[in-house]
């Protein structure tokens, strides 16, 4: 908190901007508040008492380098009238893992986080937006080298301890992983969803029975495995359907990215990949 040129304005912050230099307790030692003129420190011209909290604990929030296969490419201009990514998504309460996400949903290869809660996808950056840098503009201590318009310095609204951004500011992150061509991922089926794509092994199974659901889509191996009583419908390399009553060890939870094989019954379904399973329940 600051009180200038007797308390006349009265300034509160987290930081000490750039422009900020101590000016010793005389410039401020001679000017009455003006709501009680027996106290005598309320700064002065062009010179502030300044007061602290020390008993707060701030949060503060950090840059995610990546999510799986997205790779942070930094700190991004942003204008209303000429946006750096064409599509705004609903991420729910934005966090960088849920916009990568909503972004992979829509096999987009860019994903930003603007302003604490909003989330952007595209495929390039447009309208001549360009990167201003990784550096977020937050500092340790009380010193903020720069006005805080120009960086990705606000929290997400989902996580207060990572970056989304700031005003007219993204925090951009790349697709490293290829998306199945001509093929999208079939999110609900006879009533099963699409719980994403989950690792295999020939060593050890994730799901414990192969099945012949005949020209495979994720329809038939759904209603293969409902028929014979199985929970879970797992389809893999384009061309296999397995069940089971349980995710078993050691499969796990992958990128989306790594099921990108077509069925072979339907060219337009995702069927899994190589040692991948595109999971049903």
């Amino acid at each position: 908190m600051g009180l200038t040129d007797g308390s006349h304005c009265c300034t509160c912050d987290n930081f000490f901007e750039y422009i900020f230099q101590g000016a010793g307790n005389h410039a401020c030692s001679s000017t009455p508040c003006s709501g009680d003129p027996s106290e005598v420190d309320c700064g002065g011209p062009s010179a502030a008492s300044t007061y602290q909290k020390t008993d707060l604990t701030f949060v503060i929030p950090t840059r995610v380098p990546s999510v799986e296969l997205w790779k942070s490419k930094g700190c991004y201009s942003d204008s209303p009238s000429a946006r750096a990514l064409h599509a705004r998504v609903d991420a729910g309460d934005v966090t960088v893992e849920s916009c990568v996400a909503a972004c992979e949903d829509q096999q987009l290869t860019l994903a930003g986080v603007e302003f604490g809660q909003e989330c952007w996808c595209g495929s390039e950056i447009e309208n001549g937006q360009t990167s201003v840098g990784n550096d977020d503009g937050i500092k340790h201590g009380n010193f903020r080298p720069f006005p805080n318009n120009a960086y990705c310095n606000m929290p997400c609204q989902g996580n207060p301890t990572e970056l989304c951004g700031g005003a007219g500011r993204l925090n951009v992150y790349k697709f490293k992983g290829t998306y199945p061509i001509g093929a999208s991922v079939v999110k609900n089926a006879g009533g099963w969803k699409s719980h994403g794509c989950y690792s295999d092994s020939t060593s050890s199974r994730t799901l414990e029975r192969r099945v012949d659901p005949g020209n495979v889509t994720v329809e038939s191996c759904v209603s293969t495995c409902q028929s014979q009583s199985f929970t879970i419908a797992g389809l893999e390399f384009g061309q296999e359907c397995w069940c089971g009553n349980q995710i078993q060890s050691p499969g796990a939870s992958i990128p989306k990215s790594s099921c990108n094989k077509a069925c072979i019954g339907d060219s337009t379904e995702v069927c899994g990949g190589p040692d991948a399973l595109q999971i049903y329940y």
